[in-house]
């Protein structure tokens, strides 16, 4: 009987994700934009080319003249400058022409050979043993001690706040702490405690 019901169960599931399915693609399928159907609309790219530079005249220098009279007088006034421009041609030779450009494979290798003189090659295999100790000689090395409950429970107390659970250096400090001006009383039961749990 139960298993009977058990494939019914399985089957329901089955069918509502089936549904699920075909429902959710049916929606994403409706939000699809469709492409337009004018192709006027796209990117055109049209490049556009660049005029020659246009080089000014060259204007002769100005020639000296006779210098006779102790006067300054003004010079004589500029004609007006044209702001049109002329074109020169001018014949220059192409970095193609002259030498030839290395390869991209080339350039890797030089790179390379520039890297390796650089630094040294850096070691990036991983050493687990590294915080260790290295072994001795004669090839014997020190091993953990295995972990014991006391250890897992010390360890868990620490995350929590908690302090090491031996009481000794607590029942020192206390005796300490009382000196010969402390209350007997408790000075007595401190003592007890230390020969108790720590002698």
């Amino acid at each position: 009987m139960a298993q009977g019901m058990r494939n019914g169960t399985v089957s329901i599931a089955l069918a509502a994700t089936v549904v699920m399915h075909v429902g959710i693609a049916w929606w994403l399928l409706t939000l699809r934009q469709t492409s337009p159907d004018r192709e006027t609309d796209a990117l055109t790219v049209a490049w556009i080319e660049r005029p020659e530079p246009v080089l000014p005249p060259p204007t002769p220098p100005p020639s000296p003249g006779p210098a006779t009279s102790d006067t300054a007088t003004p010079p004589p006034p500029r004609a007006p400058r044209s702001s049109a421009l002329q074109a020169v041609e001018v014949a220059t030779s192409s970095i193609d022409e002259q030498v030839p450009l290395p390869t991209a494979s080339a350039l890797l290798e030089q790179a390379g050979d520039w890297a390796r003189q650089q630094a040294p090659a850096a070691d990036f295999s991983h050493d687990p043993l590294q915080h260790r100790a290295p072994p001795a000689v004669d090839g014997r090395f020190a091993m953990r001690d295995p972990v014991s409950v006391e250890d897992v429970v010390i360890a868990v107390g620490k995350l929590f706040g908690g302090g090491p659970s031996d009481p000794c250096p607590r029942i020192r400090r206390n005796i300490a702490n009382l000196g010969a001006g402390g209350d007997a009383e408790l000075t007595r039961e401190e003592i007890r405690r230390l020969q108790q749990y720590c002698l």
